[in-house]
């Protein structure tokens, strides 16, 4: 798994997004609060700079201010609801004295966010407003103009029409080449993001389809070699059993032909395994610790005594994964204690459950019931668990097996 850096907290995406907005909504304020000045001192023909300077809001202008406040405040949501947010501003900067600033912060977060009809509303009603706010602060003296001011232009001269056309082209220009900018930067983040992604499942199922290769091949071999083997080794037993006049020997080669069968059995399931390890019909197909009294039954059947006390507390509900696993223990400790001590007495113990898990069970100084009796092997339901109830009897929720044969 990558390991991913964490960002200090001043990189935060969050925190550098407020820093931003409570930038744009103190720089928007000022330029609100003085275009309303402006406004004021055009109303009032006010050409001296001194006059200008010591002039306060009147009660006619006063609201107006409060309102580009208002309309400034609003920014904070541009994010949430570009295009309300940019239509009401580019609105009320055509029917009041607004500053023509704010109109463009709002329609850059239209097109960061917003493609199609609505875009190009806001476009056209954002052009439309800062056509009108430039056009009102060029009909003002110096001290009550930023055009003015800026140009040079004397008192009284007409503000030419093409400069206010060039001045609101230029700043709709910065406006959405800056936007387009970003977005086409968002745009490429997020295609590389995607081919990251691509190319991470093409890698994995590449891996995946070189592993199931290996296991194709290696289920080809085993079939091929075991499976052959096995054939033959049941195809044997069944001639020594048809052909020998010995029961002992007759029975001793039917076992040896119903294990090969069995084992035939067991490696096609294994095959189905390694060949298709997700497949839920062929996990379902594997045993588990449910299967133990048939895997007991054989190792009685092939001359073993064994003495096996199970406890299964619904084990219905055990993982599959572990009682599979617990299955296949027990399998391989019968199978070595035939192998390495033949005729020795097995005594065999499993405590399983979906709390608790499997385990096997210590010896006790008490130890459990076991029925033992010389003749053919037996079998017994015991309940193991210390109780008087009879075992899976109501209350008890145990099930257990006891079997023996002569020691």
């Amino acid at each position: 798994m990558p390991i991913t850096s964490v960002s200090p907290w001043w990189r935060s995406p969050r925190l550098l997004r407020g820093v931003v907005t409570a930038l744009v909504v103190v720089l928007c304020i000022g330029t609100q609060i003085t275009t309303s000045t402006y406004a004021q001192s055009r109303h009032d023909g006010i050409t001296n700079k001194a006059v200008a300077d010591a002039a306060q809001l009147s009660d006619r202008f006063f609201p107006v201010a409060l309102v580009a406040v208002a309309v400034v405040v609003a920014l904070v949501w541009r994010h949430k609801w570009p295009v309300w947010i940019s239509l009401g501003i580019s609105a009320l900067t055509i029917a009041l004295p607004l500053d023509a600033i704010t109109p463009l912060f709002a329609l850059y977060a239209v097109l960061l966010a917003v493609t199609g009809p609505w875009m190009w509303a806001s476009v056209a009603l954002a052009t439309v407003a800062e056509f009108a706010s430039v056009w009102r602060d060029g009909t003002g003296s110096r001290v009550s103009s930023w055009a003015r001011d800026m140009f040079s232009m004397n008192d009284g001269t007409h503000f030419p029409w093409w400069l206010v056309v060039l001045e609101t082209a230029f700043f709709l220009a910065v406006t959405i080449g800056l936007a387009m900018l970003v977005r086409s930067r968002k745009a490429l983040r997020t295609s590389q993001v995607h081919e990251v992604r691509a190319e991470t499942k093409l890698h994995a199922l590449g891996a995946e389809v070189a592993r199931q290769a290996e296991r194709e091949q290696i289920a080809r071999e085993v079939h091929d070699v075991l499976g052959h083997r096995l054939s033959l080794l049941s195809l044997h037993a069944s001639g020594l059993e048809l052909a020998s006049q010995d029961p002992k020997l007759a029975k001793s080669a039917a076992l040896v032909r119903e294990g090969a069968q069995e084992s035939m059995a067991d490696l096609r399931s294994l095959l189905a395994v390694l060949r298709q390890p997700s497949a839920p019909d062929i996990s379902k197909a594997l045993p588990t610790l449910v299967d133990l009294p048939q895997l007991i039954d054989e190792s009685l059947a092939a001359g073993s005594p064994v003495a096996a006390g199970v406890f299964l507390d619904r084990g219905a509900e055990l993982h599959d994964q572990v009682s599979r696993s617990a299955y296949r223990i027990t399998q391989e400790l019968l199978t070595n204690a035939r192998r390495h001590a033949p005729g020795a007495p097995v005594r065999l113990q499993i405590d399983a459950g979906p709390e608790k898990g499997c385990r096997s069970a210590p010896p006790t100084a008490r130890p459990p019931r076991q029925i033992t009796r010389s003749g053919p092997a037996t079998a017994s339901p015991v309940c193991m668990s210390g109780c008087s109830r009879p075992a899976g009897s109501r209350g008890c929720g145990l099930t257990t097996t006891v079997r023996s044969a002569p020691w």
